[in-house]
Formats: structure tokens, sequence, C-alpha cells
């Protein structure tokens, strides 16, 4: 079973960034593109996850693995994607953090399929998919086995976020370290839209690895977050920042439009559609 942190908690809001600028587009792959000229050494894909609530419109990461990644692919050689496999091998703190997660993060069954989706699809286009490892003593931590009384068993998602933040970064720079096919420089990350923030909110900083991965690229980063129109409707933190306002001038979800909020920070909310 794949266990994922994506959007645990909502996008950061904006700091020190200029007044967002919002275009619609021709279409995603059309967006895509130029972001391919200038492929740097890592490009981070965050989403808001998809929950049952919304289970009928077709997820983020759906849409990136039909739409986006053919455009990635050719100019990468390796695919970290914020999930993990539980093996059964570490007892009930394993079965416990496990079944926490898909109970208050309200995940989908779609979405495993989704993932796995998402690692076959990049590795039948010449993408090497990485998943992050999570050892038996993380989830004794993330169980809150040291708790007591009402909080023992508790889920502790400060150090979730922090575990996930510091496995990405890992990966991150384990895969910065490997061979790399000519013509394919690019890393690229999948995950939630928090790890990734380059301009984060000072309170959500500890959990992002953005700043950390542009300085060590020499600012060879880039920060792309794809946001459902159906799943901003329902996410007050994220109707409240400067962007939406310059999203909904462009056309809010009638189309896809691609919010520029900083140098080499950009918001893609798709278009409006359920699944067929």
């Amino acid at each position: 079973m794949f266990v994922s942190g994506f959007g645990l908690v909502a996008a950061a809001a904006a700091m020190a960034r200029p007044a967002p600028h919002a275009a619609k587009i021709a279409s995603v792959r059309a967006a895509a593109a130029p972001w391919m000229a200038d492929p740097g050494g890592v490009i981070a894909f965050g989403e808001l996850h998809q929950t049952r609530a919304t289970a009928k419109v077709k997820s983020a990461i759906a849409r990136f693995t039909d739409e986006i990644l053919p455009v990635v692919a050719p100019h990468a050689s390796h695919l970290i994607v914020e999930t993990w496999i539980t093996r059964g091998t570490c007892g009930e703190a394993e079965t416990h953090v496990t079944e926490e997660i898909a109970r208050t993060t309200e995940r989908p069954a779609e979405t495993e399929s989704e993932i796995m989706k998402l690692l076959r699809r990049a590795k039948e286009l010449g993408v090497a998919p990485h998943v992050l490892e999570v050892g038996c003593d993380e989830y004794k931590v993330l169980a809150g086995e040291a708790g007591v009384g009402e909080n023992a068993g508790a889920i502790d998602y400060d150090k979730l976020l922090t575990i996930t933040n510091n496995h990405l970064e890992r990966a991150i720079g384990q895969a910065l370290l490997l061979p790399r096919a000519p013509g394919r420089p690019l890393i690229v990350v999948y995950g939630g839209a928090l790890h990734n923030d380059l301009y984060p909110e000072a309170t959500l900083a500890k959990y992002t690895f953005g700043r950390h991965v542009h300085a060590a690229t020499r600012g060879a980063y880039r920060e792309v977050d794809l946001y459902v129109p159906e799943m901003v409707d329902t996410t007050p933190a994220l109707k409240a920042e400067p962007w939406h306002r310059a999203w909904q001038a462009a056309g809010g979800g009638a189309g896809a439009v691609v919010v520029e909020r900083g140098p080499r920070s950009a918001i893609l909310v798709f278009q409006r559609g359920r699944l067929p």
C-alpha cells in the first residue's frame, strides 16, 4: 500500500513576492513547454490532494500524468514522488500510522492507483521513478508511542511533515548525484503544495525544501503548484491568497490559467470539469 503526505497542510501563503500575474493559456501542454526551455536542475510540482468529497473531479495527479508528464519526460532522468510503500514489517505502529493518515486526509481509494499509474508511466517514458522509504523507528515516532493518556497513539503531524520534508530533500540530493541521460538533465518532484514552496510563510518554512534546493542548485530550481478549481473552491486558505483574485480575473476555471507568483514560482489552475 502507498501512503502519501499530499496536502496535509494547505499551500503556504506568499511572502515577499511581487503582485501575481495570471494569464489564460491555450493548453496545459503549451504552458509546460516554456519550463522545459529553462530546465535547470529540479522542478517540483505540488498539488492540493484529492479527497472523497471531490472524487468525481479529475485529480491533479491524473492530469499531471496525462497532460504534463509527456512534456516533461523527454527532459527528465528522475522522478521523485512524495509517497512511500507500506511493507507490513513495522508492526502496529506502521498499521496505525497508515490507517490514521488515510482517515484524516480522506483520500479516495483511486488515489493509490493514480500514484501507481504515474510511477509506471514515468518508467515507460524513460524517467526513473523513486519513492520515499520510512523506517520502523519513524513509524513509532509518528504513532506517538511516547505519548501518554489521551495523546498515546496520536499521529504527530508536526513530525510527519518534518520527516516527509527531510526524506524529500534527501531524495533530491541523492538524485542530483545520480547519472542523468544526455539531454535529460531535469529532476522532477511530485508531491503536496507545501514542501516545494520557494517563498514559504514563516510558520511553515521548516516543512519546506524549496529554498534549500534552490541554493544547492545555484538557482536551478522551479516550483509549480497544480490546482483543480473545484478543490480551490473548498479551501478557504487558498481563496484568501493574493493570486486567487488574479486567477478569477483571468477566467476563474473557464479555461486553464497560469499564475506567476514570483521568480521561478507559478501556479497552474486547470479548467473546471468532472470525470467523464
